[in-house]
């Protein structure tokens, strides 16, 4: 039998890294190839702008894309660092102040949703 994703019982839990999750190889190269793309598309329509033909000096198109890729990395990684840095903030923060933040309780839908009764 199949098993899902281990479900958080406390606010600890929820914030930390169990390793269970594989990045997808999309996520590792999402950033960069957005960076590069969208660079070199910037480099096409720069040129049609500019009545040449569009693929026109082809090396600032490379140098470009490289440089788009390695800024949509750079974004990426600033990106990762900054949610890395908060996460330890608030783990940390959960850690002084146990008290504020409580087991999680589950919950049936029938606690959660009202009755319902259709009217006409």
């Amino acid at each position: 039998m199949a098993t899902g994703p281990k479900v958080a019982t406390t606010p600890l839990e929820v914030l930390s890294n169990d390793e269970t999750r594989i990045p997808s190889f999309m996520s590792k190269y999402w950033a960069p190839g957005i960076g590069g793309g969208s660079a070199f598309i910037a480099m096409l329509i720069t040129n049609w702008f500019l009545k040449k033909p569009i693929l026109s000096g082809i090396q600032a198109h490379v140098l470009v894309t490289a440089g788009g890729a390695a800024l949509g990395k750079y974004i990426d990684d600033y990106r990762n660092n900054y949610f890395a840095e908060r996460d330890a903030a608030f783990r940390h923060y959960i850690q002084l102040h146990p008290e504020d933040f409580p087991d999680f309780t589950r919950k049936k839908y029938s606690e959660v949703l009202e009755p319902w009764i259709p009217i006409r």
